[in-house]
This record gives structure tokens, C-alpha cells and sequence, in this order.
């Protein structure tokens, strides 16, 4: 079973959003099912939302859970919705 959802910051949602209406190539970084952090160039394709959780999917067919966002095209990711 997969940790309890932290939603994310409700204006980096937004600059997400714009990320994958521009679908140019971004540096991603986040942490994987390990904790390890991972760093790709890959574009945006989908921000979603599934069973109460927010995920963006990537052009590698990746899918990450928005609170294991580390950052995406330089900008940090702030884990509150305030």
C-alpha cells in the first residue's frame, strides 16, 4: 500500500499544468519508490488526478505521484496546498 497523498502546492499545480500545455523538454527530478532521487529530461505530457492522488506522466511513459516531485524545469516543488 502506497503512502497517504501530501497534496502539492496549488500554484506549482498550476505551472505543471503550463509545463505540459507547452510540451517542451524539461529536467524533471523526484524520488523513486526507494527514496532515491532521479533526474530525466522528458516532456510533460498529463497532469491527473487518480484515486485522491495528483500524478503527471512523463514522454518516457513514466507516472509520478506529484508529492514525489522533487522539482520539474527548475522550479522546486512546495508540498502544501494553503
Amino acid at each position: 500500500m502506497e503512502n497517504e497523498y501530501h497534496p502539492i502546492d496549488c500554484n506549482y499545480y498550476d505551472e505543471l499544468v503550463l509545463l505540459a500545455m507547452r510540451k517542451q523538454r524539461c529536467e524533471v527530478v523526484y524520488r523513486d519508490e526507494t527514496g532515491a532521487q532521479i533526474t530525466e529530461q522528458a516532456i510533460i505530457l498529463d497532469v491527473f488526478t487518480k484515486e485522491k492522488a495528483e500524478y503527471i506522466k512523463l514522454s518516457n511513459e513514466k507516472i509520478i505521484r506529484l508529492d514525489n516531485l522533487i522539482a520539474a524545469d527548475g522550479k522546486e516543488n512546495k508540498l502544501s496546498c494553503s
